[in-house]
């Protein structure tokens, strides 16, 4: 009996340990792809017309088993694609839609990423997609813009 509770209370301590984390990187946006959406289809610049890269503070922050990443001052809940072998391979995805008159016109934007954050560094991607959508009144629909964007990051200390 004198060693069941040793053990026991050993047990319960390693069960409540939840191995939170919280890791800040430097990334650098890099973009890829950007085409203008237009009702006749899609025009893609050519990369020479692209924005220069931006440098954003991301943090991935675990709490149990929920995931947040923040990049700059926006959140999002990411999803481990396969926690138990690759736990660090991670995406996310946002979807706004917004109605306005005439109409209604109808702007969606969808958002999404996808990355690998562990302690070499963040990798991955980040696309987005404004389309606007609706009858005559609108303009001429759908337009829009469709952006892809290649995101390296080095682990970093808090900002």
């Amino acid at each position: 009996m004198s060693r069941a509770l040793p053990l026991l209370l050993l047990l319960l301590a390693f069960g409540a340990c939840r191995c939170d984390s919280f890791r800040f990187y430097d990334v650098t946006r890099a973009r890829v792809e950007e085409c203008d959406i237009l009702p006749q289809g899609e025009l893609c610049d050519e990369p020479e017309g692209f924005a220069p890269p931006v440098t954003e503070v991301w943090s991935v922050e675990r709490v149990a088993d929920q995931i947040r990443v923040y990049v700059d001052e926006e959140v999002w809940v990411a999803n481990a694609q396969d926690p138990d072998d690759d736990p660090d391979f991670l995406t996310a995805s946002k979807l706004e839609v917004d109605t306005r008159e005439p109409g209604p016109c109808v702007s969606t934007t969808t958002r999404s990423f996808e990355i690998i954050a562990d302690f070499q560094g963040l990798a991955g991607e980040i696309a987005e997609r404004t389309r606007l959508d609706g009858p005559e009144e609108c303009g001429e629909t759908p337009t829009g813009l469709r952006t892809r964007a290649r995101l390296d990051g080095v682990l970093a200390g808090a900002p």
